[in-house]
């Protein structure tokens, strides 16, 4: 089979390996990748929708794999099947529940699943005024997509009437920002659950814990990701099974029932746990529409099941009787990402804010093959030479019996990787 993966990061790198896995697989492309993942599969230079459509009937493509949200958000879906083309991956309509957090709360809280309390606004100024009314902490939304960094949270009615200009009058996410989602801000135990649907069956897959926030000890703005590991360290087979009721289920067949869309592809919930009188409920923070980053990184290493016939299952709407097999063994995963420099006009801050790219990278051939190495933001240069290319530039995924020892390992060998303004977090996995 010819396999073409869209995406240009480290999930979608991580995509790409797990499929030049399958030994029904005879070549991985990626659309439009990076040098990192040249050094897994033949990546191609299509930048829009239409040019991958072209690209894979050309080279008679026989499945693709979307990576990242905003092809799914544009259409590739819809214009590959309309070519006989087969793709995994929502369709544009069910890609709105990612592209629009608004419309996504009201279809959830109309659905019975459980949301916080929330209100929508396309004025600021009824925003600000909603947030000093309420009396209680708040989440800024943007409404459209931000790369994983559109939520703000907030301490005090002060720090939300900033978010909400930030978001609606400034535009730091741009044009996501023309409506928000203010919502109640939950305590409780955050959660990414991740499933396989065909639109009729819904699989979870194993968790992984991620960790959003910049900073050593869960500090700083919010990020796409900073690292992750799996098995997730308190999720079991009973809240899966609340999850599962209360969310994903409901979800997937309310939709097909209520409003006519069949999911096929990745579900991905954001899940606040709360422990109420009634017991844990999973309120829904958000949906995405595909494999998180760095979700991926540490949950398809731990795949025993070929990702190919998973694929066919949900196309053929064949899932329910797939079985998933997954390693025991935990994967934990550090990414290096451009931390703060000094430039010719004054520092930059580093990720997620500005940041210098072009550094060259040095390290990268002394890591032990064991560890896997997926990158996010990387180049080479006209000598060869490695060199950053984004916020986030490469991850490292260890694998360990414990997750002390997957950690211990991925600690050491990030020591070898070296460039300007180099940071990671050294606490992911520190429980």
């Amino acid at each position: 089979m010819k396999i073409l993966v869209i995406g240009s990061g480290g999930r979608d790198h991580a995509i790409a390996w797990k499929f030049a896995q399958s030994p029904r697989v005879k070549h991985v492309y990626v659309a439009h990748g990076n040098a990192g993942i040249a050094r897994t599969a033949t990546c191609v230079d299509a930048r829009s929708i239409e040019d991958m459509a072209a690209f894979a009937e050309k080279e008679r493509i026989d499945l693709t794999f979307v990576g990242p949200e905003k092809p799914l958000s544009a259409g590739i879906v819809d214009l590959f099947e309309s070519k006989g083309l087969a793709i995994v991956g929502p369709d544009k309509r069910t890609s709105c529940l990612e592209s629009s957090k608004c419309d996504t709360k009201i279809l959830l809280r109309d659905l019975g699943i459980p949301v916080p309390d929330f209100e929508v606004f396309s004025d600021p100024q009824k925003a600000k005024d909603y947030v000093g009314q309420v009396g209680y902490p708040v989440v800024v939304k943007a409404d459209g997509l931000a790369a994983g960094k559109g939520s703000l949270v907030c301490d005090s009615v002060e720090d939300a009437r900033e978010a909400v200009r930030a978001v609606m009058e400034e535009r730091i996410f741009g044009d996501a920002g023309a409506r928000v989602d203010v919502e109640r801000r939950l305590y409780g135990r955050e959660l990414s659950f991740f499933c396989f649907t065909d639109g009729y069956s819904v699989v979870p897959m194993v968790a992984a814990q991620d960790y959003k926030r910049a900073r050593e000890g869960d500090r700083g703005k919010n990020t796409g990701g900073m690292g992750a590991y799996s098995p997730h360290p308190w999720l079991d087979d009973a809240l899966v099974r609340t999850i599962m009721a209360r969310v994903a289920e409901p979800l997937i067949h309310g939709i097909r029932e209520k409003h006519g869309i069949v999911y096929r592809g990745i579900l991905y919930l954001g899940l606040m746990l709360v422990n109420e009188s009634s017991g844990i409920v999973p309120y829904v923070l958000e949906i995405n529409i595909r494999l998180g980053d760095p979700e991926a990184q540490v949950i398809l290493p731990r795949l025993e099941t070929d990702l190919v016939d998973i694929c066919e299952a949900i196309l053929t709407g064949r899932l329910a009787q797939t079985r998933l097999v997954w390693d025991p063994g935990y994967r934990l995963c550090l990414i290096a990402v451009s931390g703060p420099t000094k430039g010719k006009k004054g520092w930059y801050k580093g990720y997620p804010d500005r940041y210098k790219i072009g550094l060259p990278i040095t390290g990268l051939d002394q890591i032990d093959p064991r560890v896997l190495v997926f990158h996010s933001g990387t180049e080479t240069d006209s000598n060869g030479t490695w060199i950053t290319t984004g916020g986030r530039v490469l991850c490292l995924v260890s694998r360990g019996e414990t997750l002390a020892e997957a950690r211990a390992v991925a600690l050491e060998e990030m020591k070898k990787i070296s460039f300007e303004g180099l940071y990671f977090r050294s606490d992911i996995g520190l429980e």
